[in-house]
């Protein structure tokens, strides 16, 4: 969409994508500062990713009964709008660090983080989202955020809240949508998610 956007397929070099560009499975996008890219799937879902993010584009699954797509955000912000039938079964499983959310027919944002995952509902009905943080399952509905503060997920703090968003890296890709009566002095990104180089691989979770 704008800015400098590069993909990766295994240990090849960082290539710049100009325009737009049919990218393999399990190929790995970045995005730098003040830059942004849209990642369209085949079932017309579509998933927003803002600056600085590292983002890793698994097989694309058409049925609800085959494995769930996965698209492992190992940092930066996204929004994603699932427009996936809903089945029986997820049908995109977004990791993180320290989180993995399960999703259908569902818009939300998600920030990833070197402390933790921080994901808000925009658009969630009953049993369309599932996230689960070590052990435990979380279920949320629309207004609610999950905010996981840590680095590893075994030892990770979990909060559910239903309350505006206040992730300044989640706000700024909503163009608006998010935070409107949050002003900069309240909004606080939990995740650390704008001090990592996207260019460089996640430093791996610390064992307790």
């Amino acid at each position: 969409m704008r800015g400098t956007v590069e993909y990766q397929l295994a240990d090849e070099p960082f290539r710049p994508i100009a325009g737009s560009l049919v990218v393999p499975d399990d190929a790995l996008a970045v995005t730098l500062a003040d830059s942004r890219a849209l990642l369209r799937l085949p079932d017309s879902s579509t998933v927003d990713i803002g600056a600085r993010a590292r983002v890793r584009v698994g097989a694309f699954n058409a049925l609800a009964s085959e494995k769930p797509t996965t698209l492992t955000v190992e940092l930066g912000a996204i929004h994603f709008t699932i427009r996936h039938p809903a089945g029986a079964h997820a049908n995109y499983v977004f990791v993180t660090p320290t989180a993995q959310v399960a999703v259908r027919g569902t818009e939300g944002y998600l920030v990833a983080g070197p402390r933790g995952t921080d994901f808000y509902c925009a658009d969630c009905t009953a049993g369309d989202v599932t996230v689960q943080v070590g052990p435990t399952a979380y279920t949320l509905t629309t207004g609610q955020q999950i905010i996981v503060v840590g680095s590893d997920a075994a030892t990770a703090n979990v909060t559910v809240v239903k309350a505006p968003c206040v992730n300044p890296a989640a706000i700024a890709i909503s163009a608006g949508k998010l935070g409107r009566n949050v002003p900069p002095e309240r909004q606080v990104d939990t995740t650390d998610s704008l001090s990592a180089d996207p260019l460089l691989a996640p430093a791996p979770s610390p064992r307790p």
